[in-house]
């Protein structure tokens, strides 16, 4: 069986889902560089999103269908096989992907990451931010609610939701903002530093927003 492509991006939530669900089942993988909307996104998926796989022969785009892929060629241990465990896996993935990612990442980490880059800054940085944060912390505190107190948001076991929601909430907690984000979430936060330690994650932490930004702390 041929190796499995990413094409993707190190700082790109998905791509790193995808990439730190295969490291953990032992699947080796190459990562073939590529961002959002370029030519090479564009080759793979015709809207020119990223990640997509590449494997024998076969494209596979869309992060959900990336996931039933592995499932079925790979490993399906990150699926729970029990109804209640599965539908809660689902939908923790489904609020992360209409939710938290569009609310949070896009609307507001990526919304102040542009606003820098024209110089904002100070109070008038704040003013713009203001409403896009206080609907992000209303939307972590709704996922708070959902948070169990255990290793993993899905029950004892690991799921695609940890691996989901992993990658976005490392961009979240690295913001400016992070401890009104941490007060909103003590769970999840608690979660998130716990699952920081795995291995995946660590190697796929070059080339993150985090890494990034730590970097730039350090300049």
């Amino acid at each position: 069986m041929s190796v499995p492509i990413i094409i993707g991006a190190r700082f790109s939530t998905y791509t790193r889902t995808i990439r730190m669900a295969l490291t953990h089942l032992n699947v080796p993988y190459q990562l073939e560089k590529a961002s959002p909307h370029s030519e090479l996104a564009f080759k793979h998926n015709p809207f020119g999103r990223i990640p997509s796989l590449l494997h024998n022969d076969k494209v596979i785009f869309e992060t959900m269908a990336i996931r039933d892929y592995i499932d079925a060629q790979f490993s399906d241990k990150l699926t729970p096989k029990d109804l209640e465990t599965k539908m809660k896996m689902t939908q923790m993935i489904s609020i992360l992907s209409d939710y938290v990612f569009h609310h949070v990442i896009l609307n507001f980490a990526k919304y102040r990451e542009a606003c820098e880059r024209q110089g904002k800054s100070g109070e008038e940085l704040s003013s713009l931010l203001k409403p896009a944060l206080i609907k992000a912390i209303n939307i972590i505190k709704t996922v708070e609610q959902m948070v169990p107190q255990s290793d993993f948001l899905c029950g004892n076991s690991l799921t695609w939701a940890d691996y989901f929601f992993y990658p976005v909430a490392a961009d979240i907690y690295v913001q400016p903002e992070k401890e009104e984000f941490i007060k909103a979430s003590p769970k999840l936060f608690r979660w998130y530093k716990s699952f920081e330690m795995r291995k995946e994650a660590i190697q796929t932490y070059p080339g993150t927003v985090a890494d990034k930004k730590a970097n730039k702390s350090n300049i």
